[in-house]
């Protein structure tokens, strides 16, 4: 069973223009935040992977467009826990296991595996940067 997204805060785009590598003629570095609920199972670490559409900048609702970024070329991204919960009865923890990202139409996914130990262990936001080099 896939995480929901909650929504995205701060979401920046920067559009830079390239001149290579051939054909990319545009880079897009994407920052911001995706809110979740994600909480750890009892006595072991729970993984599944939230995926979702880089948004355009300063968009907050998950089923908003994403980002238009033309014909996809290569990318890189990262993700990483930003805001957790955590008891003191249990030990906890938290992790980003993996990021994958494809090209989905003009559009651009990431998906992030995460875990998250014991019913102490709640993430609830994840920070995010993709790079995207594309032919605009």
């Amino acid at each position: 069973m896939a995480i929901s997204v909650v929504g995205f805060e701060n979401v920046q785009v920067l559009k830079v223009g390239v001149t290579g590598p051939a054909p990319a003629n545009t880079l897009f570095l994407v920052t911001g935040v995706v809110i979740v609920n994600y909480h750890g199972p009892l006595n072991d670490f729970n993984r599944d992977s939230v995926t979702f559409f880089v948004p355009e900048e300063d968009e907050t609702d998950p089923d908003a467009p994403a980002l238009n970024i033309g014909h996809f070329v290569e990318s890189s991204a990262i993700a990483y826990p930003v805001a957790i919960e955590a008891s003191t009865e249990r030990p906890v923890g938290w992790a980003v296991d993996s990021v994958d990202t494809a090209a989905v139409g003009n559009n651009f996914r990431v998906t992030a595996r995460l875990a998250a130990l014991n019913p102490g262990s709640t993430i609830i936001r994840i920070g995010f940067q993709a790079n995207i080099l594309s032919r605009t």
